[in-house]
Formats: structure tokens, C-alpha cells, sequence
């Protein structure tokens, strides 16, 4: 092997916003988005949890019957979108296994916004088209060969 098939920004010093290809850099890019989009959900879920009781008047079992699941749902919520940020930054510096994680959370996010559609069409729409981009972005021919290349994780002998 040449210099020249060794990339990354373990071999090349450089920062994977650099090194990485514009099809990686971009759905690196839309699945921060969809990251911190979902983290700001998550959050207004929680606040009109919290506020429920206040509007209702409910209090003691009765409050907490309504708000749990919602915090529950809002805790789960960003811990995807904790997770799903994670695989972003590991797939922009080539591991498949980042890139992996993120095909099937997008698969089925697709899924999941037809509960998008039900509330808001232009949010579900939005959703389903920066999910797809990204889905996409990662397995065109740059990409592949991005993930393909040898990087230092993969050449480290083992012993």
C-alpha cells in the first residue's frame, strides 16, 4: 500500500471535518441536526409533562400517573439523541459500526414519523427527508470507499 491509501485523520493529522468526504460531512452534519432536533422535542415533551398538573389542577397519584410517562418518554427521547450524536462523530472518522448504528436508527425513525404526520405534517416531512439525505449521503460511492480505506483501528495488530 501507498501513502496515498491510507486516509483518515489518524494517518493524515488532519480533523475529520477535513479528511472525510462531502457525502460524509453533510449527513455527519444532518444527523447532529436531527440530534439536537430530537433533544429539543424531548425537552417540550417534558415541559408540557411538568405543566399538565398545573393546567389540570391534578395533584398527589393523579399527577404523577400523567407526568411520568411523559418524562420517561422525554429521558428516552435524549438518550437516542445522545447516542445517535456519538455515532455521528464515529462515523464521520470511518467506523462502520457508527455508520451501522445510524442506518438502523434512521430506518427506523422513518418509521416512526407517521406519528410525524398524524401531528404535523411539515415536521413529519422534515424529518423524513433529513433522516433519508443522511441515510443516503453515507452509502454513495465516496462514502463506501471512506469506510473502506484503511484506518489505523483496523491495521493495529492484535497481541
Amino acid at each position: 500500500m501507498t501513502a496515498a491509501d491510507f486516509s483518515g485523520p489518524e494517518f493524515t493529522d488532519e480533523s475529520a471535518l477535513i479528511a472525510a468526504p462531502i457525502e460524509i460531512k453533510v449527513s455527519f452534519w444532518l444527523w447532529v441536526s436531527e440530534a439536537v432536533l430530537t433533544v429539543a422535542g424531548a425537552l417540550l415533551i417534558a415541559l408540557v409533562g411538568a405543566a399538565i398538573p398545573w393546567v389540570t389542577g391534578a395533584s398527589g397519584d393523579d399527577a404523577v400517573s400523567v407526568v411520568a410517562p411523559l418524562i420517561a418518554i422525554a429521558v428516552v427521547l435524549i438518550a437516542f439523541a445522545v447516542f445517535r450524536f456519538v455515532a455521528a462523530v464515529y462515523m464521520l472518522r470511518g467506523r462502520t459500526w457508527a455508520r451501522n448504528a445510524l442506518t438502523i436508527l434512521g430506518v427506523i425513525g422513518l418509521f416512526g414519523t407517521a406519528l410525524d404526520y398524524s401531528a404535523n405534517v411539515a415536521v413529519g416531512i422534515a424529518h423524513s427527508l433529513v433522516a433519508l439525505v443522511a441515510l443516503v449521503l453515507m452509502f454513495l460511492p465516496a462514502s463506501n470507499a471512506y469506510f473502506r480505506a484503511p484506518h489505523p483501528y483496523r491495521t493495529r495488530s492484535r497481541g
